[in-house]
């Protein structure tokens, strides 16, 4: 098959990721607008909503519109999900869904353990959010070198272990019913990054963004149904995190890029030697 014809016959399926790309930009920029409607916090005392909350719905957007972007533009220049074209561009996407899977899990540990004593919610926020800070580089690295490998074990098992804590645990607020929302969007993210990673090609990115979108809709239905339970959980959760969380995420960061940049120049060094 000529270049030609597989370019023709790759464009209709690369057309369909694009829309489903939109579609989580469109799903992630609906949910934050949701929690941002005045009548769903200014109850609280707050001034706003919760941003733990919000964070998860925008950078799962902001993942999404880089994406779609991407896939538009190879589109538009003939090149269906021709991915190698800015290789720059596939490095930052797997970057970005580094970020929001310790965003998700993040967000569950809220969802979990929103009434639990603020020193024990912090030592839970902070050590996911630092592991995840610190790993989330190694998703920049070449597919196949240990650091990217290491950084899809974490967010591999990361996802797991947190469906089985919903599932163990409960949610606090919400009942059943939002704590199997969460458990199948753990599950629907599992099957995608383990089952389909996209980075296995045009069809595996479909499956597996596919497999994102209804995981995102599952957590809005859930938050909701939590957030009809007790409107100002999430205000009240978010308030007993340390300031310091900030600042700590971005030394976890730049340790992470530094040691994944460094681990990874030391095994094409080798490589090269052998």
């Amino acid at each position: 098959m000529n270049t030609t014809t597989k370019t023709q016959n790759n464009m209709p399926i690369a057309i369909l990721s694009a829309v489903i790309m939109w579609a989580l930009v469109f799903l992630g920029l609906h949910s934050a607008n949701v929690l941002k409607k005045p009548e769903n916090y200014e109850m609280c005392g707050t001034g706003g909503p919760a941003t733990w909350a919000v964070y998860y719905f925008y950078s799962s957007a902001i993942g999404g519109g880089i994406g779609a972007v991407y896939e538009t533009y190879l589109i538009l220049i003939g090149k269906p999900y021709v991915e190698e074209t800015i290789p720059w561009v596939t490095k930052t996407r797997g970057y970005f869904a580094g970020c929001i899977f310790t965003v998700g899990t993040v967000f569950d540990c809220f969802m979990v353990f929103a009434t639990s004593e603020a020193d024990f919610l912090n030592r839970i926020v902070f050590g996911i959010s630092i592991i995840g800070a610190f790993m989330a580089p190694g998703m920049f690295m070449a597919p196949g070198t240990a650091t990217r490998k290491a950084a899809i074990f974490w967010n591999g098992g990361s996802t797991v272990l947190s469906m089985v804590n919903i599932l163990k645990t409960g949610t606090a607020f919400g009942g059943a019913k939002t704590t199997y929302y969460l458990a199948l969007n753990k599950a629907s993210s599992s099957i995608g990054v383990i089952l389909t990673p996209p980075d296995g090609g045009l069809q595996n990115n479909i499956q597996y963004h596919m497999l994102r979108l209804i995981a995102n809709f599952l957590v809005i239905q859930g938050y909701i149904n939590a957030t009809d339970e007790s409107s100002c959980f999430p205000q009240e959760a978010g308030v007993k995190i340390s300031d310091k969380l900030a600042p700590t995420l971005v030394a976890a960061a730049a340790a992470g890029w530094v040691t994944m940049l460094s681990v990874t120049s030391g095994s094409s060094s080798k490589a090269k030697s052998s």
